[in-house]
């Protein structure tokens, strides 16, 4: 009896305590903990797996010269920002091979102005090369476009192609 009524009295001044202290909402932690585990399942749920996708074919390098390019693209999905490798390779006018290797940042933007659909891939190099910007034709081709998002080149064979 005694012990019952401690207990009565220790949950008085504790319901006495909050009711009459600070107004703030005061959440249960039982109920964060719980709010926390479902968030996490959630976001847990939904990621996936990372995914390589891998690019290739040919594309004008910056000085106009036609380049063979192999772009490996890793992300959460094709339409998410994740990483990229690029090798570009060219035959200069001395007929010298030239091959570039970069890695970097690859970023989504979705819509332009004349078009609110189209998405458009930024490469972002970590080596502080200039950015390149790629604009997805459905999800097996990818054209090079230029800061104002036109088309580069017009030639058919200009284009990288899903290898898987």
């Amino acid at each position: 009896m005694k012990k019952m009524l401690m207990m009565t009295a220790i949950a008085c001044v504790a319901v006495l305590a909050v009711s009459c202290g600070n107004k703030k909402r005061v959440e249960p932690i039982a109920a964060i903990e719980a709010y926390s585990d479902s968030i996490y399942m959630v976001n847990d749920s939904t990621i996936g797996d990372l995914q390589t996708y891998i690019y290739e074919g040919m594309l004008p390098t910056d000085a106009g010269i036609p380049a063979n390019y192999v772009l490996t693209i890793n992300s959460y999905g094709l339409n998410a920002d994740g990483t990229y490798s690029l090798t570009e390779s060219y035959t200069e006018t001395n007929g010298m091979v030239r091959t570039n290797n970069d890695e970097g940042q690859k970023i989504v933007m979705v819509g332009m102005p004349n078009d609110s659909t189209a998405i458009v891939y930024e490469l972002i190099s970590y080596n502080n090369r200039p950015r390149l910007r790629l604009m997805a034709e459905g999800d097996s081709v990818l054209h090079k476009v230029d800061k104002d998002l036109k088309r580069v080149s017009q030639d058919v064979k200009h284009k990288l192609r899903m290898k898987r």
